[in-house]
């Protein structure tokens, strides 16, 4: 395999699309790449990645509405991750984050720092990108572990759920991926990806609302090292609930615009950064703070056999 070949297909591991399966610490959904496609037999993809979310944004259904409270929410989060393909066609993925959110309302601020959710994932790929196909399908089921601090305070009060670090609840994760090389090289291929997580109630009867995403974007890796992907990602959830009980002022539609840019700085090796940018969102009517834009910096590894 000559070394555009081997970059191009680090690539279909390393620079996947980078949402479908999120590891959603309290309100936040953790842009994980738990959805990349799955490494190779007996190879190891490892990723750090450091993630930053704005949710200061106060939106009224779709429109955005001026803010008079000052308020300021921000949440960063650190997630490791790490692949590990089993056999020709299945593999085991697993993530682990550490999450800090910040809010401060005209006031003393509000935060809470500590371990957030795990995911554990068994993949499938019937089929996936190599000198002999052009395509990649994938499925995956996996379970989202409540790990972390969930019960945190500020003076002795238990702080609101979208500020805990972690869910406090059980998920079940259905995933899947397809892709489509476009040349001759594998360099440039188009992909679409969707998940469903389904969340349980947590010990203070709190269930996070149903998620769905689905994802569609190009990616093009390039002869210098560099690589390119633009993606639209859709994400809707239903309405949180206490007691079997909707929430008002939670749940909506999502539609955001994902570029990323990686250099890889040996074949194995690559660093990545992506935005999110929101384009459309409608969050049922009703009156929401939520993600303004948020980023994330990944540096990732892959080794073993290939």
């Amino acid at each position: 395999m000559n070394k555009r070949l081997v970059v191009a297909a680090v690539s279909a591991v390393a620079f996947s699309p980078a949402h479908a399966t999120t590891c959603s610490c309290a309100s936040v959904p953790l842009l994980g790449t738990m959805e990349l496609a799955s490494p190779a037999d007996t190879q190891w993809y490892l990723a750090s990645t450091y993630e930053y979310h704005n949710l200061s944004e106060l939106v009224s259904g779709s429109s955005t509405v001026p803010d008079d409270t000052a308020r300021d929410r921000t949440s960063h989060a650190l997630i490791l991750e790490a692949s590990r393909g089993l056999t020709e066609k299945w593999a085991l993925s697993a993530l682990l984050s550490a999450v800090r959110h910040e809010r401060t309302v005209s006031g003393p601020r509000d935060e809470a720092t500590g371990l957030g959710d795990a995911i554990v994932m068994v993949k499938y790929s019937p089929t996936t990108i190599s000198l002999y196909s052009r395509n990649t399908l994938s499925f995956g089921l996996g379970a989202r572990l409540p790990v972390g601090e969930s019960a945190a305070t500020n003076a002795g009060i238990v702080l609101a759920e979208d500020l805990q670090p972690s869910t406090g609840a059980y998920a079940t994760i259905v995933w899947a991926y397809a892709a489509r090389a476009l040349n001759e090289s594998r360099s440039t291929r188009i992909y679409a990806s969707s998940s469903y997580t389904k969340n349980e109630q947590n010990d203070r009867d709190y269930q996070f609302g149903q998620e769905t995403t689905v994802s569609i974007g190009a990616a093009h890796q390039a002869q210098n090292r560099w690589g390119y992907n633009l993606e639209l990602l859709y994400r809707t959830t239903t309405r949180d609930q206490r007691n079997s009980v909707d929430i008002p002022n939670t749940g909506g539609e999502w539609l955001d615009l994902v570029p990323a840019v990686q250099y890889h700085v040996t074949d194995k090796m690559a660093l990545r950064l992506s935005a999110k940018i929101p384009l459309l969102r409608d969050l049922n009517d009703q009156l929401q703070f939520t993600t303004k834009y948020a980023a994330r910096l990944t540096f990732s590894y892959v080794f073993g056999n290939q």
